[in-house]
């Protein structure tokens, strides 16, 4: 077809040309299609030396000798005609190819066209065709029957005739009835997922059953390789989330502890506490126990009587002297009791309930009332009493308290925390895992404890008097690789969680800033999309301080309700955050040729792009900064972006998709970068399904370090503090 196209423009052309010529030509008084002629010999320069014979001698004279008019028109012919063929315009009925003869007088100058012939035909058919068509014949008297049509060296040549047969699924018109591959019946056939529907489409038989999809936990195996959730189940080799650790002696949560980390509110007659479990027992509940009543003001076997039954050791000499009190029937304020003789004999004493001073007469002037039941105002202490008359029982009192050793409170990160008085006792409020909150006796709130470790954060943790034991932070970019398939989902928690608790022990250091890369993600956060929904990774932020890091965190929690996708491009992905640390002319593809629009197919969805788009992505790596990045994946390593000439036109393409070659080309070039993998121990170094799932490599090459993903967050958060202490701190 460019061909013919390109021979009809030629056509024209050369008409044109032509044209030109024969107006030329008719000044001169010659016509198309006519070979000029000598009118007679006078007209010729007998000086011209083209004229002269080769062999200016004849008989041996010396003398030259002119040739005849009849031999010089003929040597002019042979000297200064050129004759070229050209292909005519096709037929759009035939396959026939003809051409046409052009002479042109090459001897005057300009150069003339003297003659063009009319079109002749060449060759039935073309000869650079191989095509065998199936062409309709007689194959009896009353039978349409079927034979082969090809074309050799131009001429047509065809096979034996043969009778119509059953329509088979070919692109042909088996049964001779004008139609091609019609009422073919659907029959089976198998996948690597099973049964399908056999279906003729475009003259090829092609089996339409489920297709393999991306594997997630839900006991299927999805993706048709004979294993059910590989690399999908939870610790305990399960679907879903971790059981959540109770107390029974049995590692509920798989992470190689039992019973760990468990509190919750315990109480006595004489308060709330917290207990903790140990080999499936709850034990050592904080909360006060009674204890047997003793005469010292206060309810000791927390029945609400204070002193009750006892005498106080009264004795001869205290009948009558009052002792300090505060408890009912008092109702504030300072109170007095006094011993009294329980016989006539005073050998037996008693004690009376507390009441106000005036009721002993004590304190009060002629004719004013006495409130037996209002003491003293005194100043409010933790008492579970109103000693100032006020209304409110131990109100606003506080004190410091610090648990760890003495020697580091005020050292470093470690400062002292407080409690607060509640019903006589010191301590604090307490949030337990299910949202309540009680009040715990001695609890110190707000005390920072030295830690086992000095973190490398700018800040002395271990409260031993060495910011970070001498080293020093130095700056560092770290780039975090999140990816957000619907696989990823209890993981993606657990890391976002980790990176939480990570970021806020740096979030006061300029020389640490962060970024992060999040997806596939569903277009329009759609959820109920399919699997060819338009999905699209994000640059969520680049580069930023974390103040700015923060925030972005915080949006992340936006995509966990579904809106994940399932095609990770994490090789695109890498080869575009380090396209720009190695000069231009490194790179295996340069970025202006890639691109992810071109038609798709069922293995990748209908739209898929990058936000920003490639052209314009580019992490703002800071110069001689320590550069991180961080992945986490639980599917191999894939890419989608193809190679072309012209990215507006899908048709220049050249190549398709960054290789694991081309990753590790670039990484040569760079210079304070490492790579550190989160991925199950299936994609540690070997290859599985479309991708690579060698991650280790990666970081083998920048002197990185591969690690185990994880849905722990205490384990994601210890890994991480590695990784940090490796790069920032010097």
């Amino acid at each position: 077809m460019v061909k013919d196209i390109f021979t009809a423009i030629f056509f024209l052309v050369m008409c044109f040309i032509v044209m030109i010529n024969c107006m030329s030509c008719s000044d001169v008084g010659v016509e198309p299609n006519v070979l000029p002629t000598l009118e007679s010999e006078e007209k010729i320069d007998l000086t011209d030396p083209k004229l002269k014979s080769k062999d200016e001698t004849i008989g041996g004279s010396a003398e030259p000798q002119l040739q005849n008019a009849f031999f010089l028109k003929e040597q002019y012919e042979k000297n200064c005609h050129e004759s070229v063929w050209f292909f005519c315009p096709p037929s759009i009925f035939s396959d026939e190819i003809w051409e046409f003869e052009l002479v042109t007088d090459i001897c005057v100058d300009p150069p003339k066209i003297i003659y063009m012939g009319d079109c002749e035909k060449k060759f039935d058919c073309d000869p650079a065709n191989s095509e065998i068509k199936i062409i309709p014949c007689a194959y009896d008297q009353n039978t349409i029957g079927l034979k082969e049509q090809w074309c050799d060296k131009g001429i047509i040549k065809t096979g034996p005739c043969e009778a119509c047969g059953d329509e088979i699924c070919d692109g042909e018109d088996n049964d001779c009835d004008g139609e091609v591959d019609e009422d073919i019946t659907p029959g089976a056939c198998t996948n690597e997922c099973g049964q399908g529907e056999l279906l003729c489409v475009d003259g090829e038989e092609v089996c339409y059953g489920e297709k393999p999809e991306e594997e997630i936990c839900d006991y299927i195996d999805n993706d048709c390789d004979g294993e059910v959730d590989e690399d999908q189940l939870n610790a305990c080799g399960l679907c879903g989330e971790v059981p959540i650790e109770v107390c029974n002696g049995i590692d509920d949560d798989c992470d190689g502890f039992l019973d760990e980390d468990m509190t919750q509110q315990c109480e006595t007659d004489c308060g709330v506490g917290i207990e903790y479990c140990s080999s499936g027992q709850w034990i050592g509940c904080t909360a006060k126990e009674p204890s047997l009543e003793f005469c010292d003001g206060q309810d000791n076997d927390c029945d609400g009587l204070v002193d009750e039954d006892l005498d106080c050791l009264c004795t001869l000499q205290l009948v009558g002297a009052l002792l300090p009190c505060t408890e009912p029937p008092l109702e504030c304020g300072q109170g007095f009791k006094t011993c009294e003789c329980a016989n006539l004999e005073c050998t037996e004493f008693s004690v009376t309930s507390c009441f106000a001073a005036c009721s002993y007469s004590v304190g009060i002037s002629p004719g004013e009332t006495c409130d037996m039941f209002k003491g003293m105002i005194t100043f409010e202490t933790c008492n579970n009493h109103d000693d100032n008359c006020n209304g409110l029982i131990d109100e606003d009192l506080y004190q410091a308290c610090y648990t760890g050793p003495p020697e580091t409170v005020g050292v470093g990160l470690c400062k002292a925390g407080s409690m607060v008085c509640e019903a006589g006792q010191f301590g604090a409020f307490y949030e337990f895992e299910d949202g309540t909150t009680s009040f715990v006796t001695d609890l110190c709130e707000g005390e920072v404890l030295p830690k086992d470790t000095d973190d490398c954060n700018g800040e002395d943790d271990n409260c031993d008097g060495f910011v970070d034991d001498g080293q020093e932070l130095v700056d560092t970019d770290i780039l975090f690789i999140v990816d957000a398939s619907g696989s990823m989902l209890d993981d993606i928690k657990a890391v976002m969680a980790a990176l939480n608790q990570f970021a806020v022990s740096y979030k006061d250091e300029e020389v640490i800033q962060w970024g992060l890369i999040f997806g596939p993600v569903k277009e329009n956060n759609n959820p109920s999309g399919g699997f060819l929904t338009p999905q699209y990774n994000k640059l969520i932020t680049n580069l930023v301080p974390f103040s700015e890091f923060s925030l972005a965190l915080a949006s992340m929690s936006n995509y966990y309700n579904g809106y994940l996708g399932g095609k990770e491009a994490i090789l695109d992905l890498l080869y575009l955050s380090i396209h720009n640390l190695v000069p231009f002319g490194n790179l295996p593809y340069q970025i202006d040729v890639l691109s992810y629009d071109y038609p798709t197919s069922s293995t990748v969805p209908d739209d898929y792009y990058l936000v920003p788009d490639v052209q314009n992505f580019e992490i703002n790596w800071r110069d001689d900064s320590n550069r991180v990045i961080i992945i986490f994946s639980d599917e191999p390593m894939q890419s989608y972006l193809k190679m072309f000439g012209d990215t507006s036109d899908w048709m220049t393409i050249y190549d398709e998709y960054i290789q694991q070659q081309d990753i590790l080309n670039v990484l040569a070039g760079t210079f304070d970068l490492k790579i550190y993998p989160f991925t199950p121990e299936s994609l540690k170094d070997g290859i599985s399904g479309f991708g690579s799932g060698n991650y280790e490599i990666y970081a083998t090459a920048t002197g990185g370090k591969w690690y185990e993903l994880s849905d722990i967050t205490a384990e994601m958060y210890l890994n991480l503090m590695e990784i940090i202490g490796e790069n920032a701190c010097e």
